[in-house]
């Protein structure tokens, strides 16, 4: 039996009930537009379907506070850097209340002065630690799948889809500079087949019929993903996986004939130098190749974009978005370069440039905290302007819309993308709409604001919404 009576949760939102819209960043949003929430946290589901704990999932300010008046005696967070300040104040008040310990995870305290603040903290994926320190057995079968949702939607249709997540794998092999994944999960490892093929198997009931395949990388072990794909294709889903530009290259006909929707793709740049420069090894010319195949196919893409690599320049970056507006990108997640702790981009930086900006808040991918040689802060804020102008339009979206309704990510107008959508927010999966109600209720308030960071929250939300309790 485990030794504490165990609480865990993620940062209180503005909005409770989900994450923010996390795929896309417009600031301001167009007349028609695309949101994409967690309704699930997967850390926590992962942690709470394979373990004896309480988890506490996108809590607003009420909900956290509700979870307090009969205190745990331990209360476990799992944040992000941006996120410190909302834990630290979670910790407060779970220390006022009567909590004992209190505890951190995920990218939060992977941060060395943020980790000295808790009682204990814990790194990449926590199952066999958490296990350790509460003195409790994990499933012997092997680790269970949870059932986690996502939700897609529009601002102009009353419903959102839901999409059923997923992971077949944990870690990533490669090194680029400016990421911590690697060093933070450690090895890459697979989830096995039949943990897969539960999960699956209850999606399928549940009459979800699109996966959103959540990876580090899908297809870093080829044969596993190989015998992912077809239990993909047995099942007859339709498919979203993030992964690598040149792993899709190498997969594209194989997984398109099995059920491809669409991507989340680390496009990081179309500058080649930056790039090579941050030890990313893909062609510039691999990732509008593939862009061009998956706009032939109709297919939804989602890209993770950077700005302010050392070599860039403000002319370099405006070519740059001009060139990716080009090209069929539906969702575009604008990222300024962030020198995160315990990357090798961070050693770099601090060594050559400097670090000016210790806010932690400012980690978001959203500021420039670093002496960037060719670009100041205000250029840093013009360009994300710029790129959100040219990459975000009522009318990106509406194409977004006819892949999923007309194309039904089909070379051809094809019936499968209506009878997918209808499915999707009717029939059995009504039942999920309905236990899910609150949830998909804030995923579209967030997609009447558009992204916004944690700072910036009180502007997206009501500042009693977003504050943790009154100042």
């Amino acid at each position: 039996m485990p030794r504490h009576k165990l609480l865990l949760a993620s940062p209180v939102q503005p909005i409770g009930g989900c994450s923010p819209n996390v795929y896309g960043w417009d600031k301001r949003p167009a007349h028609v537009r695309i949101a994409m929430s967690f309704l699930s946290h997967p850390g926590l589901a992962f942690l709470g379907a394979n373990l004896p704990c309480d988890v506490l999932e996108y809590p607003d300010a009420c909900a956290f506070a509700e979870s307090l008046r009969d205190p745990p005696e331990v209360l476990g967070i799992s944040f992000y850097i941006n996120e410190t300040s909302i834990a630290l104040r979670m910790m407060d008040d779970a220390r006022r209340a009567g909590v004992k310990e209190v505890w951190a995870g995920n990218y939060g305290a992977y941060t060395p002065e943020v980790a000295a603040r808790f009682d204990r903290t814990f790194t990449g994926w926590g199952e066999r630690q958490l296990a350790s320190a509460i003195g409790a057995e994990l499933p012997v079968s092997g680790l269970v799948h949870p059932e986690m949702y996502g939700a897609i939607g529009t601002n102009v249709f009353p419903r959102m889809m839901l999409s059923g997540l997923l992971f077949t794998s944990r870690g990533c092999p490669w090194t680029c500079s400016f990421c911590q994944t690697p060093q933070f999960y450690g090895k890459p490892q697979e989830i096995s087949l039949e943990a897969i093929d539960r999960v699956l198997w209850t999606y399928k009931s549940r009459g979800v019929r699109g996966i959103n395949i959540l990876d580090e990388n899908f297809g870093t072990f080829r044969g596993h993903a190989d015998e992912v794909v077809d239990l993909l294709h047995r099942y007859r889903f339709r498919w979203i996986a993030l992964t690598r530009v040149d792993t899709l290259l190498k997969s594209f006909d194989r997984w398109a004939s099995k059920g491809l929707f669409g991507a989340h793709l680390g496009v990081e740049s179309l500058n080649q130098s930056s790039l090579s420069g941050a030890g990313k090894r893909i062609q510039q010319n691999d990732s509008v190749k593939l862009l061009h195949s998956m706009s032939r196919h109709h297919m939804f893409v989602q890209a993770f974009y950077i700005l302010g690599f050392e070599q860039d320049t403000t002319s370099s970056i405006r070519a740059d978005v001009d060139m990716l507006a080009t090209l069929d990108v539906d969702l575009v997640q604008v990222q300024v370069l962030t020198p995160y702790p315990q990357t090798r981009e961070r050693e770099t930086i601090a060594r050559q440039f400097g670090i000016h900006d210790q806010e932690l808040t400012h980690y978001n991918s959203r500021h420039l905290v670093w002496n960037h040689p060719n670009i100041s802060l205000t250029e840093m804020r013009e360009l994300q302007r710029y790129a959100n102008t040219k990459l975000a339009s009522s009318r990106r979206a509406l194409r977004t819309l006819a892949k999923f309704a007309v194309f039904g990510g089909q070379p051809q107008v094809s019936t499968r993308g209506l009878s997918l959508v209808a499915a999707t927010v009717g029939g059995k999966a009504s039942a999920l709409h309905r236990r899910y109600s609150a949830s998909l209720a804030s995923a579209r308030s967030w997609s009447r604001v558009g992204w916004y960071s944690y700072e910036e929250g009180a502007s997206a939300a009501s500042a009693a919404e977003f504050a943790l309790r009154p100042q």
